[in-house]
């Protein structure tokens, strides 16, 4: 028998038992349960390394992830079930806001492209696919205000057919996108 293993003092059924009721009689480190395993209570910092029978110092484990960290020290208990629950629902929750921002900047600019293809042709039933994604593009590098002042100054210089409009107006909105670029 290991020097250790004798001089170590026995951790008595009742505080066992309150480390069990303070972790959910779940293993802290792999979530097992009873009746699926056998609970211990484990030292986080071993005895054999110092480690005393304090509260601070104990942690529910089942016999295989017991077994498994054997003499090593853990300088800090691991998250709770419940606490990495609580993070990955933290995380899902912002990943939910986040989307809903980005979805709703897709709507908005969607809706501008329609609303300044409308404000220019009049007509939406017969827009061109090259048509709705150049003027998307302006409108999300500029803004839709911009984009209708370009529509105005192709409108200004009496350009016929749509294909030469939206050149014109791809020409007045990237000299916009330079000028604000210096």
């Amino acid at each position: 028998m290991e020097e250790w293993a004798v001089s170590r003092k026995q951790i008595g059924k009742k505080q066992r038992f309150e480390i069990f009721k303070r972790d959910g009689f779940e293993c802290q480190y792999c979530g097992a349960t009873p009746p699926g395993c056998i609970l211990h209570v484990d030292h986080i910092i071993p005895v054999a390394l110092g480690g005393a029978n304090d509260e601070d110092n104990l942690i529910t484990s089942c016999d295989s992830c017991n077994l498994g960290k054997g003499a090593r020290s853990l300088n800090v208990a691991p998250l709770t079930v419940e606490q990495k629950a609580a993070i990955i629902l933290e995380r899902e929750e912002q990943l939910r806001g986040y989307n809903a921002v980005l979805d709703a900047k897709r709507d908005r600019i969607e809706s501008d492209t329609w609303r300044a293809i409308e404000y220019w042709q009049g007509d939406v039933d017969s827009v061109r696919h090259e048509v709705f994604a150049s003027i998307k593009k302006f409108i999300e590098r500029l803004g839709v205000h911009e984009v209708l002042d370009a529509i105005d100054i192709m409108r200004g210089a009496r350009i016929w057919g749509t294909r030469r409009q939206l050149s014109y107006i791809a020409g007045v909105c990237w000299n916009k996108i330079r000028r604000a670029e210096q």
